[in-house]
């Protein structure tokens, strides 16, 4: 399988999503909002539109270059290259190092010897886990909408790293979202084997699992003391303090723990970032405001995204600390999501509509253009 665009570079793709998120953002609209009181062609539509929406993200990011996200080209010259060259394919585990859903996955795919074949299996594997997940946790259509769900993901700035370049990120992600629905519903041993599968696929999914499960044991402690773990954090984050100060954290091995004690030059902005601790607070005190606290999943999913908030704050003397708040972000569409069709069950449509245009001009056009 050959690049269909090889003269694409990486602006050239973010372009294409922008495109492709704006049109199903206008068209859902239009369509959903139509059908809004003709419940079974509503749910009918908005399941057409997403698998449509799913299918075009998984080509666009399946397809690209090996040259597209700097993790693909490690990937593909650091992984791939060298399985060309094994003096025997069975060994292939054993002179790969990384973690094992991704060793399965390029062990299935590699032997092809084409690199596109892998992109492509991975991009399927994170879209198609986050579709299933969004179509459970909006019960088929029944409760809102599972376009408008995926198009919120979508519309996040982080959405592009996750298809394009943070990949093993992106598949423990997709399995933890899906163990979170179980969580919420308390399925307990579905929730074990997704949480399993979401550890498999990258460690630090460690991260936001520990972070669910203390949301879940702190449930009934009033959202105020989470609140002044968040701002005392945020103080001692400016003050220099965080992850790489701990030194036991230091002594572990792996990817995360050898940035911990990262004293090399790189162009990643390191130190206190009040840029992104805006960008975290404006939603979470902006939702607290409209939120009444209704139900249970809303008072997890807040203390979810206060304690990965933190975590995050606590990384930002690391290189890459990007990586590790993509585990707050990715709880912000369900935030949003929640929230409106807990407090606005009869205008969630019109107001979800409103909510993502703000999100994707937001990002898309003032942020991160």
């Amino acid at each position: 399988m050959k690049y269909l665009f090889p003269e694409y570079n990486l602006q050239d793709y973010y372009l294409i999503l922008k495109v492709l998120v704006g049109t199903f953002i206008v068209l859902g609209m239009l369509v959903l909002r139509l059908l809004e009181f003709k419940i079974q062609a509503y749910k009918r539509n908005d399941k057409t539109l997403l698998i449509v929406f799913t299918g075009l993200i998984i080509f666009w990011a399946g397809t690209r270059g090996h040259k597209i996200g700097t993790d693909t080209s490690n990937y593909h010259d650091f992984y791939f290259l060298q399985s060309l060259y094994l003096p025997d394919y069975s060994e292939f585990f054993v002179y790969f190092n990384s973690d094992l859903i991704f060793e399965v996955l390029m062990f299935f795919t590699f032997i092809f010897k084409d690199f596109t074949v892998f992109t492509f299996v991975v991009a399927c594997v994170f879209n198609i886990v986050l579709f299933t997940f969004v179509r459970k946790f909006t019960d088929y259509g029944n409760k809102g909408s599972s376009l408008f769900l995926f198009l919120t993901f979508a519309s996040f700035f982080s959405f592009t790293s996750l298809e394009l370049n943070i990949i093993r990120n992106a598949v423990a992600i997709s399995f933890f979202l899906i163990g979170l629905h179980y969580l919420l519903n308390d399925y307990k041993k579905k929730t074990l084997v997704f949480f399993i599968l979401a550890l498999l696929s990258h460690l630090t999914s460690l991260i936001p699992i520990v972070a669910i499960l203390i949301a879940l044991y702190f449930q009934n402690t009033p959202i105020k003391y989470f609140l002044a773990l968040y701002f005392a954090m945020i103080l001692a984050s400016f003050f220099g303090f965080g992850l790489h100060t701990i030194s036991f954290l230091q002594n572990l091995d792996g990817e995360y723990a050898n940035r911990l004690v990262f004293q090399g030059e790189t162009t990643y902005r390191i130190g206190f970032r009040p840029d992104f601790v805006l960008y975290n607070s404006f939603f979470l005190f902006g939702l607290m405001i409209i939120s009444k606290m209704k139900s249970r999943t809303e008072k997890m999913i807040f203390r979810y995204y206060i304690l990965t908030s933190i975590i995050f704050f606590l990384n930002f003397y690391i290189p890459f600390s990007d990586r590790i708040g993509v585990y707050s972000w990715i709880c912000l569409p369900i935030l949003i999501y929640t929230v409106l069709i807990n407090n606005f069950p009869r205008s969630y449509l019109h107001l979800s509509s409103l909510a993502l245009i703000f999100i994707f001009v937001m990002n898309y056009l003032i942020l991160f253009p």
